[in-house]
């Protein structure tokens, strides 16, 4: 176990070498490329510290739009991202290219049951990482969560934690993290398509819920979604061969 956990950190170390590094900001934000969220927020998401990001549903369209969310922050940084799961990860690699996200700084992590807590932190460990996605499958325990945030704040790199179930973030307790949000679907904006005299859908809506926020209010937000660029086929990069065992 030791062993394997060593082979995959120094496999990954390896990978962040050839990468390009993370490039301080002016600032210690994250912009979320929304403009009234990043004013509700100083300046967007806090650096150096973890973020929680909830589904507002279970159908599978409903649990990609928090991916979707951390996707497009995260566009507008530099340096690599290390996504990580207990599985295969979830990815479509033309829904991150259209986030404006470039797939080539991702590196995909997949580890064995049980291990993905101890894999998140020692990535949040690693002060080469612009930032950790993790795929959260169960709820965290408050020692666990808090673990995750002292390793961000020693390390400076920001930690999004996507919680694919719904039902964790109905009534959310106080936390640990910086902030914890609720991504789901809003109504699509329609255009009349005045050729045809059909309506014809427009582009997809987001609301986007803020439920905590250590340093400030919640806040609720209508938003529609960037896209960029067409469909983008190259395969994700992945940091081995085979699934990498932590």
């Amino acid at each position: 176990m030791h062993q394997d956990k060593t082979d995959t950190l120094a496999l990954l170390r390896e990978k962040l070498c050839r990468m390009e590094p993370a490039q301080p900001l002016s600032a210690d934000r994250l912009p979320t490329g929304f403009a009234d969220i990043d004013a509700h927020l100083g300046g967007g998401l806090a650096r150096g510290c973890v973020h929680e990001l909830f589904s507002a549903g279970h159908d599978r369209a409903q649990a990609g739009r928090p991916a979707a969310f951390a996707a497009h922050v995260l566009a507008q940084t530099t340096g690599p991202v290390i996504w990580v799961s207990e599985d295969y990860p979830d990815l479509s690699a033309p829904g991150i290219r259209q986030s404006g996200l470039n797939p080539g700084r991702l590196l995909c992590v997949t580890t064995r049951q049980g291990g993905l807590e101890n894999l998140c932190e020692d990535v949040l460990n690693e002060r080469g990482v612009c930032a950790l996605v993790a795929d959260i499958r169960a709820p965290l325990s408050p020692a666990r969560l808090r673990r995750l945030v002292l390793a961000a704040g020693r390390s400076h790199v920001t930690g999004f934690l996507l919680h694919r179930a719904a039902a964790f973030a109905a009534e959310p307790p106080a936390s640990a993290s910086m902030t914890r949000w609720r991504i789901g679907g809003g109504s699509a904006l329609g255009r009349a398509d005045f050729a045809a005299w059909s309506p014809v859908v427009g582009p997809e809506r987001w609301s986007v819920d803020l439920l905590w926020h250590r340093d400030g209010p919640a806040g609720p937000w209508g938003i529609t979604p960037a896209r960029e660029g067409g469909p983008y086929r190259q395969p994700m990069p992945w940091a081995g061969e085979q699934r990498a065992r932590a």
